[in-house]
């Protein structure tokens, strides 16, 4: 709506799972979504690849029963429901901070100024879009990574908030340097092949 190039996160998981509890203490991708199971006699990796949540007794309580033998399925799924309630929250304000920048951008492009008049807001629009959308694109829902989650959603509403006092105040000077992003190159047009 504003014209502010965007950029695009591309399921950044590994990059959140490492800042949290599991990357650190060494648990892997397939020890959560591919757990151990026993099959035909044998001890096997399961095959199925889904959320924990849905395999809570082979995914979960082997290792959280060794710090805590009384742990049940109904307190892991609650510190999960916690968690990701806590972080929706959290994206639902940094959301609600981006859009409030767009509208903003919006209406003073609507009064007339231009975007060299709005380089400052228009730049910290895509840094807090970018922000926002790392953390959308990663698919635990804060799970794998909580404070680093909370984190990078408070950064990109500060970047949106700074963004709103740009639009107001073009004498304001952000946290973060401005810098002149250059549009992608022209690629050629797509040809289709000829037939042979």
């Amino acid at each position: 709506d504003t014209g502010a190039p965007a950029l695009k996160a591309q399921h950044p998981e590994f990059e959140m799972w490492s800042q949290g509890v599991h990357g650190r203490s060494g648990v892997t991708c397939s020890d959560c979504h591919m757990p151990r199971m026993e099959y035909k006699g044998s001890n096997v990796s399961d095959q199925w690849v889904r959320s924990p949540m849905l395999n809570i007794g082979n995914a979960c309580l082997g290792c959280h029963q060794r710090k805590d033998a009384k742990i049940t399925e109904q307190d892991l799924r609650d510190r999960v429901d916690e968690i990701q309630d806590r972080h929706w929250k959290l994206r639902q304000e940094a959301m609600t901070a981006l859009v409030g920048l767009i509208d903003d951008l919006k209406a003073a492009k609507a009064a007339g100024r231009s975007d060299a008049d709005l380089r400052t807001p228009l730049y910290l629009q895509r840094r807090a879009q970018f922000y926002l959308d790392f953390v959308e694109a990663e698919n635990s829902t804060g799970f794998h990574a909580p404070q680093e989650a909370a984190r990078i959603l408070g950064e990109s509403m500060n970047f949106a908030r700074q963004g709103q006092i740009a639009v107001r105040d073009p004498s304001f000077k952000p946290t973060v340097a401005i810098v002149d992003i250059p549009p992608p190159p022209k690629l050629p047009p797509l040809t289709p092949p000829t037939a042979k």
